[in-house]
């Protein structure tokens, strides 16, 4: 039987291998206009996520410290060399030390802070490295300080009263933060009321105190943990 199909011409049959220079072109100013508007809202989610792991840090350290406050009374005072996350730790409160993910990360290598021991109710620390570059918690007694230049000694909680003088307070040290996520951080603890409306601006009000950032862009914050 003859058939009456006819071959096909091989012009139809070849294959289109690969992409003309104007579909190039489009993809690659899909994929600019793309990273334009996904990049920087992924690294705001990242910086976000880390002031959300800070916030969180800083509620455990409240509840430690009640517990420690509750257990043996009066909060000893930190010097430069000694840690009250350290104390905490050996109190059998704490896991361990207090490492947000926000600002300066601690290095492999750990900064060895002053021994805690114990005799009856009672703490002391002796020994130990500087501490001063790392992120801590501190406890020191209260000054009259502008807050954002007190190192953590004094918090106007209200937005214009000093702690009482004479108090020990309580305040986690958060080194190398971004200005951005400083700013963020007052915003989330304290809200609008109490937050500067740049973050170039030092923060003297509520639970979080912090100078104007240096040529960095980086600012040492203190965040109220509590008061005794």
């Amino acid at each position: 039987m003859k058939s009456d199909s006819k071959p096909i011409p091989h012009h139809f049959l070849k294959r289109k291998i690969g992409f003309s220079l104007v579909e190039m072109i489009g993809v690659l100013a899909i994929i600019a206009i793309l990273a334009v508007v996904i990049v920087p809202k992924v690294f705001s989610t990242i910086a976000s996520s880390r002031v959300t792991n800070a916030i969180g840090s800083v509620n455990t350290m409240r509840t430690a410290v009640t517990d420690f406050a509750g257990k043996y009374g009066t909060l000893p005072v930190t010097n430069n060399k000694s840690r009250f996350d350290d104390l905490l730790i050996a109190a059998g409160i704490l896991d361990t030390r207090f490492t947000p993910k926000i600002g300066t990360q601690p290095t492999r290598k750990t900064v060895i802070g002053a021994k805690w021991t114990r005799s009856g109710d009672t703490w002391s620390n002796l020994g130990g490295s500087t501490q001063n570059t790392q992120s801590r918690v501190v406890c020191q007694v209260t000054n009259t300080t502008n807050p954002s230049t007190a190192n953590g000694r004094n918090f106007r909680l209200d937005g214009t009263n000093s702690l009482p003088s004479g108090s020990r307070v309580i305040a986690a040290v958060l080194v190398g933060v971004s200005g951005a996520e400083a700013h963020e951080l007052s915003q989330r603890l304290d809200g609008g009321a109490f937050t500067q409306a740049t973050p170039a601006t030092a923060d003297s009000q509520g639970k979080v105190a912090y100078n104007k950032p240096n040529s960095r862009g980086q600012t040492t914050v203190y965040v109220y943990v509590a008061h005794q």
